[in-house]
Formats: structure tokens, C-alpha cells, sequence
């Protein structure tokens, strides 16, 4: 497999993992537990503080209460679901994964976002 293959399923790894993060943060109860390395070595919120928890939310169908909790979370998961599918059609098509532009901004951009409302909402 090479480079551009490894990095396509590394996009595909992480929105699939994202999915599979809400079973298993049900199934161990873990809901409450903050393991942040990032707050642990800064005392600040990191840019994605709080997603585990929302994505729980929003898997459970409680969008308004995932929207005031972090508005961005729905973004993200919709860009991320994007990417994800298009990594998987470029390693169908034994593409080079070549992200557009729109995409890529919109992800930074979104990530941004969400750091500040982080920092101004959970300090």
C-alpha cells in the first residue's frame, strides 16, 4: 500500500472511529470521564473538547441539547462524513487523495470556530 493509499484510510480510520466512539463511550459508562491530555498539560479546553460527549448527544437524537452544549459539532461530523467519502471514492478509484480546497478551509476553519467557543465557554 502506498503513502497516498495509507493517508486515504487514515481519513476513513478517523471518521470510522468517531462512529464507533459512541457505543463504546455507552457501554463503559464513560460519559463523564474528561480524558483530555491537552487540558491535562494546559488547564485550557482543546479545539475538539466536549465532541465525545455531543457526538453522544446527537447519536442519541438530542440535537438541541448537542447544539447549545457545541454548535459546531454538527459541522464537523458532516465535514468529516465528506472526507471520509471522498478518501474512500479516491481509494476506490485508485486516486490519489487530493482533498478540495472548499473542504480542507471549512474543516480549519469550523475547528477554529469551535476552539473559541471552547476557550470563551469552558475556562
Amino acid at each position: 500500500m502506498s503513502l497516498r493509499h495509507l493517508i486515504a484510510a487514515s481519513v476513513i480510520a478517523s471518521f470510522v472511529a468517531m462512529l464507533l466512539a459512541w457505543p463504546v463511550i455507552r457501554w463503559l459508562h464513560l460519559q463523564s470521564v474528561a480524558v483530555c491530555p491537552f487540558r491535562a498539560l494546559t488547564g485550557l479546553p482543546c479545539p475538539t473538547c466536549g465532541y465525545s460527549r455531543d457526538f453522544c448527544l446527537v447519536a442519541q437524537g438530542e440535537l438541541v441539547t448537542a447544539i447549545r452544549f457545541q454548535p459546531f459539532v454538527l459541522m464537523i461530523v458532516l465535514l468529516s462524513a465528506v472526507a471520509a467519502a471522498h478518501a474512500f471514492a479516491c481509494l476506490f478509484r485508485k486516486r490519489d487523495l487530493n482533498m478540495p480546497g472548499i473542504l480542507v478551509r471549512g474543516l480549519w476553519i469550523t475547528l477554529a470556530l469551535s476552539w473559541g467557543w471552547n476557550l470563551y465557554y469552558r475556562i
